[in-house]
């Protein structure tokens, strides 16, 4: 599993123009089953995007179709991690 951790580089206006193209490329990466999880961190001043893959690359890909990526809103940061606990809703999935 990847956390993808993205920090914005531009004000909170610009952002939020682009709200609804980047809640697109989420609700279709969701929808293949890429994503488990995204949100705002409390600062509201970077999220995090947690991406079901093995490879760093893969979601650096995956990141590049966002449109915070595309429109240099955003840096990523990705961190690989083994999930060796899960909760039982998620394990039986």
């Amino acid at each position: 599993m990847i956390i993808a951790a993205l920090k914005f580089k531009k004000p909170m206006p610009e952002i939020l123009a682009k709200l609804d193209e980047h809640n697109v490329f989420l609700d279709n990466y969701f929808a293949q089953n890429k994503f488990l999880a995204s949100g705002l961190l409390e600062s509201k001043t970077s999220g995090i995007i947690l991406v079901m893959s093995d490879s760093i690359e893969e979601a650096k890909d995956i990141m590049k179709n966002d449109p915070f990526y595309i429109y240099d809103l955003v840096d990523f940061d990705y961190t690989l991690f083994n999930a060796t606990k899960l909760s039982p809703s998620l394990s039986s999935k």
